[in-house]
């Protein structure tokens, strides 16, 4: 907004201060199908550039955000996302807790388009799965729904999302600018809870122990009719995930790479030194 812009000119001309940008989406290639679309500025490109050419480095998620503000600022440093393994670490999810397996989906009101690609996967297997929803469902597949779940206070997302009890979690996303430049998160959340995943075959799902598929119908079906026939093996491959999840993406594995990105290098290097005198004096 212009006040946003404003304050952060008072930053640039009267701090002697190092500015930090942080995003996690491009947007400059948000699709139609996604409602935020219209609450964003027409002339968002400009903005979004004069923003960042008021600070000194912007911080992004993924290769792709990279190449995406790339001519906007020079200084762009790519840290993943994490979680925090204070939340999301001791969090438990029960396995065959209904009739059928429990094959779901959780997310926000900006996943209109990808959860379109879900109305005939959902349709075929309908007798043979329960369809858990969280957070938001498209009219188109209302019917096929055994159990939805409102959206709840951020603060309460982590354990909330544990008591959907899935024994296999779906993450279909359209293949576009958009989405490919967001990060894998949802894998990391679905993961963590020990839930395998069936996702689309697009760059931020494409490293894990999860099963891509390209966005057609016919190998999601066949996909999903496989993994429930055998839930033995569905729950080895839900633990093979969280433990992948929890060996490499806890925050508090990372906070040096935090810190590295936030502050300059000197500041960097001048912590490192006082933590390194101080761990020494500890030891002595």
């Amino acid at each position: 907004h212009d006040l946003h812009l404003e304050m952060m000119g008072h930053y640039r001309k009267n701090l002697n201060s190092h500015i930090v940008y942080t995003l996690d989406d491009n947007f400059y290639a948000i699709p139609g199908s996604n409602h935020n679309k219209a609450n964003l500025y027409p002339d968002m490109r400009r903005r979004m550039k004069k923003g960042l050419e008021l600070c000194d480095r912007l911080i992004v998620t993924t290769e792709p955000l990279k190449d995406a503000y790339q001519s906007d600022i020079d200084d762009i440093v790519i840290v993943p996302n994490y979680l925090e393994k204070a939340i999301w670490g001791e969090l438990k999810s029960k396995r065959r807790q209904g009739a059928k397996p429990r094959v779901g989906w959780a997310g926000a009101m900006q996943h209109h388009g990808d959860l379109e690609l879900l109305i005939p996967v959902m349709e075929a297997p309908k007798d043979e799965v329960d369809w858990i929803f969280f957070g938001m469902y498209i009219k188109e597949i209302k019917h096929m729904i055994k159990e939805f779940h409102d959206p709840v206070k951020l603060e309460f997302y982590p354990e909330k999302l544990a008591t959907l009890n899935l024994d296999l979690a779906v993450a279909p996303l359209e293949r576009n600018k958009f989405n490919e430049g967001k990060s894998n998160l949802r894998l990391l959340e679905f993961g963590v809870l020990g839930w395998p995943i069936v996702c689309s075959d697009i760059f931020p799902y494409q490293k894990g122990p999860v099963t891509t598929l390209p966005n057609k119908s016919s190998a999601w079906i066949n996909a999903i009719r496989e993994k429930v026939s055998d839930l033995d093996a569905l729950a080895k491959e839900g633990d093979t995930l969280r433990q992948w999840v929890l060996d490499n993406w806890m925050l508090e594995d990372h906070l040096e790479e935090w810190l590295q990105a936030l502050l300059t290098e000197q500041k960097f290097q001048a912590l490192v030194n006082r933590l390194t005198v101080k761990q020494q004096l500890e030891q002595s």
